[in-house]
């Protein structure tokens, strides 16, 4: 045998070797574009700048530092010092953890002690001893998915699959390989030896999937319960061509309750009839009706029975199954029928959405779409939502949106089955909503001077583009939204907001603020001091004129009136304020401000609306019969559920879209940190502070868009997608029926729709599957 072909059939085989991963050998993981991957010594703290270039070489960046000095000189090497106080908030972890011998790889949302510090504290982490890795599922998956690099291609007649496995860190994974679907792994035991590549075979008599799943066992990676990780590998098997057949897919978003699939297809065709039993199924029912006739070119009809039908037929039934609720819906497909179930309009809406997403996903086209076969998978559903609100949130005060963009944003919306709109008309940079009877608000609470361009602080000026910025929406075309967002199941929630947020308001009328004035719309971001004069008894005729005429815009019960981010500065120096204060007997400013929420509350209670107020309505005592929207962290909503009041959660942390989705270093100017869409799926909405009967109060979640940094329809859509559709499912989908490999593997399909669509998603999570990159061909 010769030697080149020995070399040969040695690529062919894996190698089974050794390694022994320790701490002074140099430390070597992939960069991550969703988190920072720190890899720490946290074991006792560095003393000498000669330890710190030490743990620079074995590719550490981050150590413990009790140095102000030698805490400089790690952070101009780029690594991250830890302190003293960050080690005393993890004790409890730490003390399980502080093992000279090991290393801690930590996922942070940025490179900082704070958030190395909030990573630790939310068990964000993988510990490395030797070549043993242990810890959260989460995290062990994250590490192993950012280190392998998987492809595959097909040879002997596609009877075998050559699986190459590129392991991109110094970590060697020794795994078990029990089964592949039906495909036979001709090795069981392998070991993915660090940065190197290597081969395993599969067999079987026809491999014709788009997909397998090879079911392994990390040996060497522990659970938190101490056992091995169990890892599913996806691997891709045949690509289709068009025209020709092909598994059948089933790739909704948000995750049905349940989901059967069967064997076979309803195929769409000129003879295919909709047989309409339940005329809660009619308004529904276009939405499906107008793509085929549209974009697939076919228009069917519509009966009221299945008499003289010849060929197959899709039937819209009442349910008469009160667990379906308002929103829950059954399918049943098979070839020859198609049987639609619901209670509800609603219900028969959101059964057309899951159709639509069965169908091939040119359906979702503008204009005429021409494909193989317009088809559906045969499948039984059954599907019931999480939670009764799932919101997105919009803000038009910083930036403007045309009309067109609006129903856009509210179209997404309901093809993910989101039900509740924000619409953040007011702010201190600009009045949105025509109010006739004070149509200066417009005329100039609409209009700033300029508009802040760059990030600035005490130390970095605000530069300002000179330009005008201004308009808002009349109340025709606010009631054109309303009807357009109620045929597609959404209801929308107004936000008027006060007694903070309100400079437009008072550039306008200078008698409503505590100093007079003058004051001007705003024009960098931020908070202002500048407020409603609670002490002002002017003030409440104003507001009381505004949300009469919002009452009539919009039908909804809730109404939401802010009530965040209001300072009280103004109010400590205001004889008027001080007055009302020692007049009410309050304590103190805080209940100033809930004096005014309450007030507004009472009117609003008078004209049979409900108040829904950010969490800074808790300060001084929340208002009787409210809602809250907890967005500073989970606190204000855990308090809130507690006492009883509705409460959406709608944490920074997790779900304002406007925060950087990947790294800064290739992100357009955002706000916050970073909050990747793998982070944001994993949010829980259901705090477990929460007893089940407190948990009743959580009634859904919300995602919140800012918009100081977009200023374009385009870049709302950028920010906004994929992650909204991540929450779609967190409000949908009850966790046992969340999982983010799965999830990932949909999104692939979804991002088809988008691109059919046109929606300039972002694509960071593109052909990505568990394993970093979809394995290629």
């Amino acid at each position: 045998m010769s030697k080149k072909l020995l070399c040969i059939m040695c690529c062919l085989f894996t190698t089974l070797t050794t390694f022994s991963q320790n701490k002074e050998e140099s430390l070597s993981t992939p960069e991550l574009f969703d988190f920072v991957l720190l890899k720490c010594d946290l074991s006792s703290p560095v003393e000498s700048k000669d330890a710190i270039d030490g743990a620079f070489k074995k590719g550490l960046n981050g150590i413990f530092i009790n140095n102000k000095e030698l805490a400089s000189y790690a952070t101009n090497k780029g690594m991250v010092a830890v302190s003293k106080y960050t080690m005393s908030k993890c004790q409890t972890i730490l003390d399980n953890i502080k093992d000279k011998n090991k290393t801690t790889l930590v996922f942070a949302r940025e490179r900082s002690d704070g958030y190395l510090r909030n990573a630790l504290l939310d068990h964000c982490f993988v510990e490395l001893l030797n070549d043993t890795i242990s810890g959260e599922e989460r995290w062990l998956k994250k590490l192993i998915n950012s280190s392998l690099d998987i492809r595959t291609r097909l040879i002997n007649n596609n009877t075998r699959m050559v699986v190459d496995v590129t392991n991109k860190s110094s970590i060697p994974y020794h795994i078990h390989i029990p089964q592949c679907d039906n495909l036979k792994p001709e090795q069981k035991e392998v070991t993915l030896s660090p940065m190197s590549q290597t081969t395993l075979f599969l067999n079987g008599d026809d491999i014709k999937s788009p997909q397998y799943t090879l079911r392994a066992s990390i040996k060497n990676a522990f659970n938190t319960e101490k056992k091995p990780l169990e890892y599913a590998f996806r691997l891709r098997g045949m690509d289709y061509m068009v025209g020709t057949e092909s598994q059948n897919m089933y790739n909704i978003i948000p995750a049905p309750r349940s989901l059967e699939e069967k064997q076979g297809k309803f195929i769409f065709n000129k003879e295919t009839r909709i047989i309409l039993k339940d005329k809660n199924a009619e308004a529904p029912l276009r939405f499906l009706t107008d793509r085929l006739t549209r974009i697939a070119q076919l228009p069917l009809k519509i009966q009221n029975s299945t008499k003289s039908i010849s060929g197959n037929y899709v039937v819209f039934s009442r349910a008469n199954d009160p667990t379906l609720g308002n929103e829950g819906y059954k399918i049943n497909i098979s070839p020859e029928q198609i049987q639609v179930l619901a209670d509800k309009e609603a219900g028969f809406f959101y059964a057309i959405q899951s159709l639509l997403q069965l169908l091939p996903p040119e359906i979702y086209s503008n204009t005429t779409a021409y494909t193989n076969e317009w088809s559906i998978p045969a499948a039984n559903i059954t599907d019931i939502p999480q939670f009764e609100y799932r919101g997105l949130h919009l803000d038009v005060g910083r930036h403007l949106y045309p009309v067109s963009f609006i129903k856009k944003y509210i179209d997404l919306m309901s093809m993910q089955k989101m039900n509740r709109f924000h619409w953040h008309l007011t702010e201190d940079q600009g009045w949105r909503i025509e109010i006739k009877k004070h149509p200066k608000l417009t005329e100039i609470g609409s209009m700033r001077k300029e508009t802040i361009i760059n990030r600035y602080s005490a130390a970095i000026p605000g530069i300002y583009d000179g330009t005008p910025y201004g308009g808002f929406y009349t109340q025709e075309e606010i009631k054109e939204i309303v009807a357009y967002a109620k045929e597609r199941y959404i209801t929308i929630i107004p936000e008027v907001d006060l007694p903070g947020h309100m400079l437009a308001a008072l550039a306008t009328y200078p008698e409503l603020g505590c100093t007079g004035g003058p004051y001007e719309v705003g024009t960098r971001w931020g908070i202002y001091d500048d407020v409603l004069c609670a002490g002002n008894e002017n003030i409440y005729p104003f507001i009381e004129d505004v949300l009469l005429e919002v009452f009539k815009l919009f039908p909804g019960e809730y109404v939401h009136i802010g009530g965040d981010e209001c300072p009280k500065t103004r109010w400590k120096s205001c004889p008027k304020c001080q007055s009302k204060i020692k007049e009410l007997k309050l304590k103190d400013e805080h209940e100033l401000q809930s004096y005014v929420i309450r007030r507004v509350e009472k009117f609003l209670n008078k004209n049979g609306k409900k108040l829904i107020g950010w969490d800074e309505i808790l300060e001084g005592g929340i208002a009787p019969n409210a809602a809250l929207m907890s967005w500073r962290g989970v606190a204000g909503g855990i308090t809130a559920a507690k006492s009883g009041h509705p409460v959406i959660m709608t944490p920074n942390t997790y779900v304002y879209l406007d925060h950087y989705q990947a790294s800064m270093d290739i992100s357009p100017l955002a706000n916050g940190r970073i909050c990747a869409l793998e982070w944001t799926y994993g949010y829980n909405p259901i705090p477990k502070e929460l007893t089940e009967q407190e948990a009743k109060h959580i009634k859904g979640v919300q995602a919140n868009v800012w918009t100081e940094y977009i200023k374009t329809p385009e870049q709302v859509e950028y920010m906004a997608y994929p992650r909204a559709n991540a929450v779609a499912e967190i409000g949908w989908s009850s966790p046992e029926h969340k999982n983010w490999e799965d999830y990932l593997d949909r999104l692939q399909y979804q991002f088809k729709r988008w691109q059919f669509y046109g929606l300039n998603c972002a694509t960071h999570y593109k052909s990505f599957s568990p394993q970093t990159q979809r394995a290629q061909r």
